[in-house]
């Protein structure tokens, strides 16, 4: 008879896969209005604490991109759409004729960081000043949806304005 033996690290691997596969997972509905303000709370704490400036990007430009668009669905224009306006009004005060979006530029950091669409290797950003303002989008997008600030987002602004 075979004595009984440990299962190889490749035995267990399958019989790892085999249970993800046919375990019950349990879905849950989340509002994305709700996970975007998370992101926003979780940035603006990393921010506060100094900590990783390119998390702060990512996280806060997902949460301007969803609160963003909760603020178009309700009819609003929202931080993205607002700073363009403006940026196209100054250019045309300017008298430049054709007038260019700041659309690509305001969002650079974020999608740079996000994305690896060429061969550069480096992305060359001012990091906490790119975290500042899309935590400055990011918030402006939340007060466009709820007219108040969480505790958390108001302590941001404070130290923001000073």
């Amino acid at each position: 008879m075979d004595e009984p033996h440990e299962p190889s690290d490749e035995s267990y691997s399958w019989i790892r896969a085999a249970h993800f596969h046919t375990r019950i997972m349990t879905k849950l509905p989340y509002k994305k209005r709700d996970l975007g303000v998370k992101q926003l709370e979780i940035a603006i704490s990393l921010y506060r604490e100094g900590k990783d400036p390119f998390s702060v990007v990512t996280l806060a430009g997902a949460a301007e991109e969803i609160l963003g668009r909760c603020v178009k669905a309700a009819g609003k224009a929202n931080s993205l759409q607002l700073l363009n306006d403006a940026a196209l009004a100054i250019q045309r005060i300017e008298g430049d004729e054709v007038p260019v979006s700041v659309v690509d530029r305001a969002n650079y950091a974020r999608n740079s960081l996000k994305h690896m669409d060429g061969p550069e290797d480096s992305v060359f950003i001012d990091a906490w000043q790119e975290a500042k303002d899309m935590l400055t989008r990011a918030t402006e997008n939340y007060r466009l949806l709820d007219e108040c600030y969480s505790p958390l987002i108001e302590h941001f602004l404070q130290q923001v304005r000073n």
